[in-house]
């Protein structure tokens, strides 16, 4: 895996840092990100903040600002605009419920809200179904967040009578 990594974040945060015994060539820094954005990105993409982007290290501000330059140019490119979802969730909550935010932004208009409680599990299902690929571990009995990726209906147009 990538347990020698240059790049300045927990790699517990990077799943994909796990697989094989060699760091894949998919895994680079986040200074390739305007880049790679510009360009035919993958079916997935994964994002890992560093520690102090992530909101462990630093405070709330800085975070927001991150996001407020990031998200931008996420939503910006062709990949996001052809069907795409940018989901942004942490990886834990100050409750004891552990409770934590997850964000699922899609390009359609309609607002969607979901009374399901999900899990991390969740997203992980979530990715792999939409990937087609078996569910690893835990996630093989999660709940998906389908609700919150359904297909929204065509809106026929009005008649004008």
């Amino acid at each position: 895996g990538c347990f020698n990594s240059p790049y300045p974040y927990a790699l517990k945060h990077n799943p994909f840092a796990y697989y094989g015994s060699a760091c894949p060539s998919q895994v680079v820094p986040f200074t390739h990100f305007a880049g790679d954005m510009a360009t035919n990105v993958p079916r997935l993409v994964w994002i890992t903040p560093d520690l102090c982007h992530d909101g462990h290290d630093c405070s709330n501000g800085v975070v927001d600002q991150w996001l407020t330059q990031t998200v931008p140019t996420i939503l910006a490119s062709d990949a996001w605009q052809d069907n795409g979802v940018l989901i942004i969730t942490w990886d834990e909550g100050e409750d004891n419920a552990n409770s934590v935010l997850t964000l699922v932004i899609r390009a359609d208009p309609v607002n969607h809200q979901s009374s399901q409680p999900y899990d991390h599990y969740s997203l992980l299902a979530t990715i792999e179904d939409q990937l087609g690929v078996p569910r690893l571990g835990q996630a093989a009995n999660a709940k998906p967040m389908t609700d919150l990726l359904a297909t929204v209906p065509p809106q026929l147009p009005k008649s004008s009578s």
